[in-house]
């Protein structure tokens, strides 16, 4: 774990408790139904949560019978997963350097952690080492270019106010700035480690911004990305 990373890992513990970060998630929760309809889990698959935090995703995937996998970057996190969600493997480490054989898993997602990666292009690297062939990456994520759900405000103005005001999820003196994806720059990045990959634009439930962006779905606030590892290589 790097010396930023150590960072990291010491601010989310500090904002551990704000509200952020649950223990549980709604069946219809719409980031949880892509990661469902994008992985069909069943007996048999293992998947992986890269940056599981308390496991709301994994305790919610644990009826269908899949072997499901977590790793975090912080211990408080992993500690709090290992009573959410008793039995399941734990892993308490950095999404750069998974502690996991080549080909390990049938499927990957990330759900609004990429973001708080310092070395992006490691971490879908080590997403494409540790999938089988065939496997499946899903990322969930804001998009760059977005308005915000409620204001309207595009996402990254939305993000530097909050980030000005000092309420955001790194302070004014933290060295490190998450970064939000453009959906196709991204999807065109993924196409270079992946056999496919496609763009979902998302749209909360309820969002002032959602007629508007049944038109213009580039104006979404979140965006999905699925991809597909080849089948041989």
């Amino acid at each position: 774990m790097s010396k930023l990373e150590q960072g990291m890992a010491a601010r989310f513990t500090k904002i551990a408790d704000n509200g952020w970060f649950p223990s549980e998630i709604n069946s219809d929760h719409h980031h949880l139904r892509v990661v469902v309809e994008a992985l069909n889990p069943g007996p048999g698959m293992k998947i992986l949560d890269a940056g599981c935090a308390r496991g709301r995703y994994l305790k919610a995937l644990l009826p269908s019978g899949a072997a499901v996998f977590g790793i975090d970057l912080t211990e408080v996190f992993v500690r709090d997963a290992r009573r959410n969600v008793p039995g399941v493997p734990l892993a308490l480490g950095s999404l750069v350097n998974l502690p996991y054989a080549d080909a390990s898993f049938d499927a990957v997602y990330c759900i609004e952690v990429l973001e708080h990666i310092v070395e992006i292009p490691a971490a879908i690297r080590e997403f494409a080492r540790v999938l089988r062939p065939n496997g499946t990456l899903v990322i969930v994520s804001k998009s760059s270019i977005g308005l915000h759900p409620r204001t309207f405000i595009p996402s990254a103005l939305w993000k530097r106010w909050h980030e000005v005001r000092g309420d955001w999820m790194y302070n004014a003196e933290f060295p490190f700035r998450e970064g939000w994806f453009h959906p196709e720059e991204f999807r065109e990045f993924l196409k270079t480690l992946f056999e496919s990959a496609e763009t979902i634009p998302l749209s909360e439930p309820g969002a002032r911004t959602a007629p508007l962006v049944r038109l213009f779905p580039r104006l979404a606030f979140e965006a999905a990305w699925i991809a597909r590892k080849p089948i041989s290589e």
